[in-house]
């Protein structure tokens, strides 16, 4: 995968939020309605929300307040990442497209859109009132490994530009790290 998948991966990992979202919620996407996937498929699947995104949060603040602050505000996180057994390549590039075609009508815009030989990566935002409230992604590298992401929750932009321009100095392993250790004590 190229460096802009996982550099979008590792963002939106760290962007973890609560399963307590409803359909409801204006960022909400159900990825997992996407059927790419079949059961075994998935080598990650993350599902964040309530107290566990607190431990979250918790496990950040002392690397970044303005992301611990974000990763507090969200609601849900849905993260799946594998290699699809029951879909060929060409299925999960309809697929996608069917979503992208899908977000596009209910009023997301896209923000990253990166098409190479063999990998396509799609990034959508939903905004309301300037606020983002909700980020949607696909990352396709010719149906050996597909990412899929739904982010929802109210996301102050200028946070979330401040978080991309510090990224290079973002630590997840130590994050990881400080959570593991959160959720043992």
């Amino acid at each position: 995968m190229s460096k802009i998948s996982v550099f979008i991966g590792v963002l939106l990992v760290a962007l973890a939020g609560s399963a307590a979202a409803q359909a409801s919620s204006p960022g909400y996407y159900p990825i997992e309605d996407m059927g790419i996937f079949a059961d075994g498929d998935l080598e990650v699947d993350v599902d964040l929300g309530g107290a566990m995104m607190q431990v979250a949060a918790g496990a950040m603040e002392e690397q970044d307040e303005s992301f611990a602050e974000m990763v507090a505000s969200l609601e849900r996180v849905r993260v799946q990442v594998g290699k699809p057994g029951a879909v060929d390549p060409a299925g999960v590039t309809r697929k996608i497209a069917d979503s992208k075609t899908k977000l596009e009508s209910a009023g997301w815009h896209k923000i990253i859109s990166v098409e190479e030989k063999t990998e396509q990566v799609y990034f959508y935002a939903f905004e309301r009132n300037d606020r983002i409230m909700g980020l949607t992604g696909f990352v396709n590298d010719a149906g050996d490994e597909v990412v899929v992401i739904n982010i929802v929750g109210d996301i102050d932009p200028r946070t979330l530009g401040r978080i991309l321009a510090n990224m290079g100095d973002f630590d997840l392993e130590q994050v990881m790290a400080s959570f593991e250790q959160s959720e043992v004590e």
